[in-house]
Order: structure tokens, then C-alpha cells, then sequence
């Protein structure tokens, strides 16, 4: 059965409307005790903390994508703030915080593509599995081997700016502190993707694999225990097959839904930034 994927609801998203709760104590630029800036950090700590401990399941990638979306509406709130805008506008660092933002819309536009190729390929792999139709699922699978290098092209892409380098030297403490969490959100950001990427395509790969499908030495009857959705306890390996089937499908599902609105709250942000330098 697909997993239920109930981690999520670990989650509180209110959790992005602390503001609410504190009283803005004064207009100046806010300092690191400022709500704001205090969500972003707890934001990008939730993330990172998340990234060091995966578990390469479908559940896991399911929360990282909600974490990312979390941190995304922690820096949009951070960019409606008036300083924070006048401060931005005066920052030499802002086109290389726009390019980064551009980079990430980039990649999750084509990650989402590329899922929606990814489960044309898993769709199509287990309707010749069911077939028993060998030739057809040889060539299903390696056209799904093929999208899960382009996964990896597209993780591989955004290691560049998954490192917090320094920005363009400033001698102003302001700009510098605001300049740089925000740099630092960028950077989590891509840092959590590539591992999203990875645990994608690992979960493709792991269904994909030859042992998957070399594992049975009759595909009659092992399609046939996969349209019944049984098998003999003795054959502990067409279970594994069916599982990773399962994963894929719940991972596939996830990363259609979680992937395009990770994509469009990266438009906004972008957008927004845009038209915080723009007169």
C-alpha cells in the first residue's frame, strides 16, 4: 500500500505567522531579535536539521519540501518588511541574489517537468509489467533511467550556489546582516533541493534497478502477483519489487504537488525582489 505520509502534519505552518503574536517595537532596520528574522533562522535551522538525517523515502522527501516551502514564506514575509527593502535597494549584492532566486525558479521548473516524464515512464513500465511484456518494460526502463539523470543533472547544477560564499564587500553592518540571511535562505534552499533531487532519484533508480526485475525468473507469474497484489512468503524479492513500485508512486506524487508549489513561491519571491530595486 502507499504510505500514508503522515509526517507532514508534524509541521505547523502556522508557524510562519509568528509575527503576529510579537509587537514591532520600532521602524528602524530590524536587528537578529526581530521576529522576522528570527523566523527565517528557525526556518533555515528546521531545514538544514532535516537534511542531515535522511532516510531516502518518500515521507522524508515529502517533509523536506515542506520545509523549504515554510522557509519561503519565512523570507517573503522578511521582504515585505519597508527596511528590509530600503536596505536592498542600496545593496550591492542584490543582482547576485537575484541571479541565485533565478537559478532555483530554473531548476524547479524543470524538475517539475521532468517528474511529470518521470511518471509517464512509471506509469508506462508497470502497464507492461502487468502485460508481461518484456521488451516494452526493457525499453520503459531505460527511458526511466534516462530521466533520473537528468534529476541528477539538475541537482548537480545547483551546487554553485548550495555554498554560503561571501557576497560583495560592504562596510555596512545593516546591509550586511540583512544581505546575508537572506543569502544564507538562498543558499539552504538549494542545499535542501539537491537532496530532494537525490532522494528522487534514488527512489526511481531503486525501482528501475535490473535486480528489481532480474530478481523473478518468470515474469508471468510475478505480473501476476503484482495485479493481485499478493505474494508467497517465499518469494521475499517480488515484495520488495512491489514496494519499491509504491514508494515511487507516493514519491512521484509528492514531488508533482510539493515541486510546483515550491516552483511558484520562487517566482514570487523573485518577483518580489525585482520589484523592491525597481523604481
Amino acid at each position: 500500500m502507499a504510505p500514508s505520509f503522515a509526517r507532514s502534519t508534524s509541521l505547523p505552518p502556522s508557524a510562519t505567522h509568528k509575527k503576529s503574536t510579537y509587537h514591532v517595537r520600532s521602524v528602524s532596520l530590524p536587528c537578529p531579535s526581530h521576529p522576522l528574522i528570527s523566523n527565517l533562522e528557525e526556518q533555515i535551522q528546521a531545514v538544514r536539521f532535516w537534511a542531515a538525517n535522511p532516510e531516502g523515502s518518500s515521507a522524508w522527501i515529502e517533509a523536506g519540501l515542506a520545509h523549504i516551502e515554510l522557509l519561503q514564506i519565512a523570507l517573503e514575509d522578511l521582504l515585505q518588511l519597508p527596511q528590509t527593502q530600503d536596505t536592498l535597494r542600496q545593496a550591492a549584492s542584490v543582482d547576485q541574489l537575484l541571479d541565485d532566486l533565478l537559478q532555483l525558479v530554473d531548476a524547479y521548473g524543470s524538475f517539475v517537468s521532468t517528474i511529470l516524464t518521470l511518471k509517464e515512464c512509471h506509469s508506462n513500465v508497470q502497464s507492461a509489467f502487468r502485460r508481461q511484456d518484456e521488451v516494452r518494460i526493457a525499453s520503459f526502463l531505460k527511458s526511466q533511467r534516462h530521466v533520473e539523470k537528468e534529476i541528477a543533472q539538475l541537482a548537480s547544477g545547483l551546487r554553485g550556489i548550495s555554498k554560503c560564499q561571501h557576497l560583495a564587500l560592504c562596510s555596512d553592518v545593516k546591509e550586511i546582516e540583512i544581505t546575508g540571511i537572506i543569502r544564507e535562505a538562498i543558499c539552504t534552499t538549494a542545499f535542501a533541493t539537491i537532496a530532494i533531487f537525490a532522494g528522487v532519484q534514488t527512489l526511481s533508480a531503486a525501482a528501475s534497478s535490473k535486480k528489481s526485475f532480474g530478481a523473478t525468473r518468470s515474469f508471468k507469474k510475478l505480473a501476476i502477483r503484482y495485479s493481485l497484489k499478493k505474494c508467497g512468503t517465499s518469494e521475499e524479492e517480488n515484495i520488495h519489487t512491489f514496494e519499491r513500485f509504491e514508494e515511487l508512486d507516493g514519491c512521484i506524487r509528492l514531488s508533482e504537488c510539493f515541486g510546483e508549489r515550491v516552483f511558484r513561491s520562487l517566482i514570487n519571491l523573485r518577483v518580489s525582489a525585482l520589484n523592491i530595486i525597481t523604481p
